[in-house]
């Protein structure tokens, strides 16, 4: 993956945090910052709306051809542990 994929979320109470997924080392890192924190959070368990953003964005990115084959699969395995079912879903 040549960038780093961002985004913002918006919460019920109008709290924000921003999102940011990297791609190191044959693996996908998510990191969250909390509106007016210093740093990023790389330890927060990521929300089903998180995954589902994220994998949105690599399969448009995978479209595209601004991500390998090797980068979705990831990405599906990855929000695939960690919200079973949502392959039934799609």
């Amino acid at each position: 993956m040549r960038r780093d994929i961002n985004w913002t979320t918006k919460r019920e109470d109008g709290s924000r945090y921003d999102v940011r997924v990297t791609w190191f080392s044959g693996r996908f890192k998510l990191q969250f910052k909390e509106r007016g924190a210093e740093r990023w959070d790389y330890d927060r368990k990521p929300s089903r709306e998180d995954l589902e953003t994220f994998l949105d964005a690599i399969e448009r990115r995978y479209t595209r051809k601004q991500a390998t084959y090797k980068e979705l699969e990831e990405a599906r395995r990855m929000v695939a542990e960690a919200m079973p079912g949502i392959e039934d879903e799609q």
